[in-house]
């Protein structure tokens, strides 16, 4: 019979993140991730697939799955390209 532990997923995050340096590499990959689920959801409003995005940017279907897998691996100039493709118009709001 196993053995139940008493500790939640809660209490093991709220200890790993006190961590200074996992925080930050926390931190990086919530911002990544926003961004991701960002330019899934404007090719999902546009209603297309990668392969129909691919055509519009005139790339490679590949180079789409590369920048929505890696959006921070990606310049600005690139995913706004992407973003207009996908007739999305967008606000930047910088918070502290």
């Amino acid at each position: 019979m196993s053995k139940k532990h008493s500790t939640t997923f809660e209490e093991i995050k709220t200890l790993a993140l006190a961590d200074p340096v996992a925080r930050e590499a926390y931190d990086r990959a919530d911002e990544e991730w926003k961004l991701r689920e960002l330019l899934l959801s404007a090719r999902e409003t546009a209603n297309l697939t990668q392969t129909e995005l691919a055509r519009r940017l005139e790339v490679a279907p590949s180079n789409v799955h590369r920048i929505e897998n890696s959006p921070l691996n990606t310049n600005m100039k690139t995913i706004l390209k992407y973003l207009n493709a996908c007739n999305v118009k967008f606000e930047i709001r910088l918070s502290a």
